[in-house]
């Protein structure tokens, strides 16, 4: 019977250790998980003083600032065309010339019957002065004044009437030679030597269009189509910032030249031309470009990283790194761009707030922190 006993206390005994050393381990280890869940691992930034800007952005294509399609004023040949597509041009450097044979024919032509009406202007008027003195003496008949009158108004009209053919005929000779307008690229060749061009056809049937065409690409201009919402808050002058694919990570500066006051009829959206100078022809003719439009600018504010701040229920907030605790803060934010939000309630210049890791995240949690 005692054997029985000692037995059984052996056992329970045995049985004790056994429940305590595994409640022990159980405690370690809910210990270890409740420290692995209070130190949060968090990214965290210092709140800094800067600008921010309130951006609207759009995607437009690139054109020209200026662009020319270069006739002559009169038909004819096209005798010579002395630049190719690609090359750069100067303000009034000579593009191309039409035949000028005939207009040269008509020139002194026209040279040769203005000497003669000067010629008859000449005689009309001295036989018209001494008809006026003849008829102040009473010597002369009024029909022998009306005739030397008449005679007088008609060559004087000649003259003009020559005077005018030789300007014409001089004009026609001078823009026989096409020059460029205004200096920049010569972008199209559109028709060979010895081929007709007739101005009045415009761009219909043989002879129609135009010589050469020329785009000054020293500056352009970005067209965008601007929502009935927003235009409002376009005005020119107003910074743009633009970029292209063939240059990522390029910002382009410009500036809002052109809000137009009708919209659109089908779209309902008002075009707006944004200005970049380009110098180096860098920004091409007819490829799009991505344009942020700041609208509004404030200076010197609090900044935070976008994603550091929370909504919940319509209020806003923040966590604040305390050392390694989190400290809900709530906030007042403002502007918003780029990955940054103005604060203008709530934080400090030169506190930390967290950003990565905020989600879900108490007020008093732990927090282990890495600087972004």
């Amino acid at each position: 019977m005692r054997e029985k006993i000692r037995i059984g206390i052996v056992a329970l005994s045995l049985l004790s250790a056994v429940l305590f050393v595994g409640c022990g381990k159980d405690d370690e280890a809910k210990e270890t998980e409740v420290k692995s869940v209070a130190a949060t691992p968090v990214q965290v930034a210092q709140v800094v003083r800067g600008d921010i800007s309130a951006l609207l952005s759009y995607t437009g294509s690139i054109k020209p600032w200026r662009e020319v399609h270069v006739v002559p004023d009169f038909p004819g040949k096209v005798a010579k065309i002395y630049v190719t597509e690609g090359d750069r041009v100067r303000p009034n450097q000579v593009l191309a010339e039409l035949d000028t044979r005939t207009a040269r024919l008509q020139s002194e032509q026209a040279e040769a019957g203005l000497a003669v009406a000067q010629a008859n202007f000449n005689s009309a008027s001295k036989d018209w002065e001494r008809t006026q003195e003849l008829h102040e003496k009473g010597t002369i008949s009024p029909q022998q004044v009306e005739k030397a009158q008449l005679g007088y108004e008609a060559a004087k009209a000649q003259l003009q009437q020559a005077t005018s053919g030789l300007k014409l005929a001089r004009h026609q000779l001078e823009v026989s030679t096409m020059k460029a307008p205004f200096g920049g690229i010569v972008t199209g060749k559109n028709m060979n030597e010895g081929e007709y061009i007739n101005p009045g056809m415009g761009g219909m049937g043989p002879g129609g269009g135009s010589v050469v065409s020329l785009m000054d690409l020293s500056q352009v201009k970005i067209e965008v189509q601007v929502s009935e919402r927003d235009v409002d808050k376009i005005r020119a002058g107003q910074d743009a910032r633009v970029t292209v694919n063939a240059y990522p990570g390029k910002t382009f500066r410009g500036n809002v030249s052109n809000v137009h006051p009708a919209a659109h009829p089908m779209s309902r959206t008002f075009k707006v031309e944004i200005a970049v100078v380009n110098p180096d022809l860098t920004l091409k003719a007819g490829t799009d470009a991505k344009v942020k439009l700041s609208i509004e600018v404030h200076h010197d504010v609090l900044l935070v990283p976008e994603k550091s701040v929370l909504e919940q229920a319509g209020a806003c907030f923040l966590f604040v790194a305390d050392g390694d605790v989190a400290r809900k803060r709530e906030i007042k934010p403002g502007l918003r761009s780029e990955g940054l939000v103005e604060i203008i309630e709530g934080v400090r210049e030169g506190e930390t707030v967290i950003g990565e890791g905020n989600y879900g995240l108490k007020d008093g949690a732990k927090i282990m922190s890495n600087e972004q």
